[in-house]
């Protein structure tokens, strides 16, 4: 008996401890918000009407256009909930709201790149949607969490905040004794539509007579494509409105935003990265950059010729420029990870190793020409046959990573924000190929 009485108290305790059922705060403009985000769920999956996604076939700019003018409603209301709420209004928000309206807004007219945009464009809003909400993990600004921060925007805040729409627009409670019989009806409705959706369908094939009737009782209620398109409608609705309102309301209420798992990974990754002795990064270090030393010293002026304008002969500008440029960018981008690797697993950390900060700059020196030669290659290649869409992105790509180099350079010397430096200047190029008219130039 006292076992059984355990078990059930135990089984209680996870009960309330549950996320789902964690007590929700909210005021008044929670409320109202949690009742506008449906119309955004709404203008959301208005977006993805199947007859006009290009990813499916078609072309025209319909699709664009409501990104377009869903980015400026969703930036409305949330910087109108973000007042609302008393936050302030700092520069680092003031960015993340321009980089979005770059990527959204300029969707709507034309793109260069218009799959990846698109795809941005989710990044960009969740995390604009943190930066606004004061709901960014370390000091509610861009942190080396970075890719925490993503997965919260992008996932967690969204997945364990889900329900908070329902529950803060119609204050239903767990534990509450008075709850209002209109409430308690309203929550069964919105219960039985998803189940309705499906049963109906299977009902009505089974029975015309059956058919007939929910048609005739549907008739007037029914707006423009049928009983199951708003149906469907209205499911996606609260879906997408749950989703999006449970970032903003996640970061609000700080709901699920824990940072003390930084410090927790910090140790962690104390213990368990920083177990390679130094001896040994010094000479992985060593061996990769005497083969880059190598490398130039057989090319010698072949290596740098672009630099100087000279064509090698036999050789066409299409022939030299192709001829080992994605092999270079590409082991300039795997040596970002390289020194990742090194500083992350020396036994000694950075700030107190001398030798790791000298092969640091060395390794990025190294990077660095080599970043040269291929943008003089590519420089070359361009002069004489303009700009593709290819060449561009691969240029913008190229000077991305000679800036994080260059930081990194600058980081042995002085702490800097190297992840917060590289993030605004990543999304800071983005946005310009969204926004500066390069159709003209191709």
């Amino acid at each position: 008996m006292e076992n059984q009485e355990k078990a059930s108290a135990e089984m209680s305790l996870a009960y309330e401890s549950a996320p789902i059922f964690k007590k929700t705060e909210s005021d008044k403009w929670d409320r109202c918000f949690a009742v506008l985000y449906l119309l955004l769920g709404y203008g959301l999956w208005k977006i993805f009407e199947f007859d006009e996604v290009p990813f499916l076939g078609q072309t025209e700019n319909g699709f664009q256009l409501k990104v377009a003018g869903f980015t400026l409603f969703y930036l409305a209301v949330l910087w109108s909930y973000s007042r609302l709420k008393g936050l302030k209004v700092t520069k680092e928000k003031i960015f993340w709201t321009v980089i979005l309206l770059c990527v959204g807004v300029s969707y709507g007219f034309y793109s260069i790149i218009p799959v990846a945009q698109f795809l941005l464009w989710f990044v960009a809003a969740a995390y604009g949607t943190l930066a606004v909400m004061d709901g960014l993990l370390v000091g509610k600004r861009t942190s080396s969490w970075v890719l925490l921060d993503l997965w919260h925007g992008l996932f967690s805040l969204p997945v364990l905040n889900f329900f908070c729409q329902i529950r803060v627009a119609f204050q239903i409670y767990k534990g509450k004794k008075e709850k209002k019989e209109g409430q308690k009806i309203f929550l069964g409705i919105v219960c039985a539509i998803p189940v309705l959706a499906i049963i109906l369908p299977a009902l009505s094939s089974a029975d015309k007579e059956f058919a007939s009737l929910i048609d005739l009782a549907f008739s007037r209620i029914t707006i423009g494509g049928g009983l199951m398109s708003n149906l469907l409608c209205l499911i996606m609705s609260l879906i997408f409105g749950g989703l999006m309102f449970g970032v903003s309301y996640g970061s609000v209420y700080r709901r699920h935003i824990d940072e003390s798992v930084c410090e927790e990974w910090e140790e962690e990754s104390g213990e368990g990265f920083h177990m390679i002795p130094d001896t040994s990064i010094y000479t992985f270090a060593m061996i990769i950059s005497l083969v880059y030393v190598l490398f130039m010293i057989i090319q010698g002026q072949y290596l740098f010729s672009a630099c100087l304008g000279i064509l090698p002969e036999n050789l066409t500008y299409a022939q030299y420029a192709r001829q080992g440029f994605f092999e270079l960018c590409g082991v300039a981008a795997l040596n970002v990870c390289l020194l990742l690797f090194m500083n992350g697993c020396s036994r000694t950390i950075r700030r107190e190793n001398h030798r790791l900060r000298i092969l640091n700059i060395v390794f990025s020196l190294l990077t660095l020409l080599l970043l040269v030669t291929a943008m003089s290659r590519m420089g070359m290649y361009i002069y004489v046959y303009g700009f593709t869409v290819k060449r561009i992105l691969t240029s913008i790509f190229m000077i991305w990573l000679f800036l994080v180099f260059s930081m990194v350079i600058v980081l042995q010397k002085k702490d800097i924000p190297v992840v917060r430096w590289a993030v605004f200047s990543g999304a800071v190029l983005f946005a310009a190929l969204c926004v500066l008219p390069l159709n003209l130039l191709l």
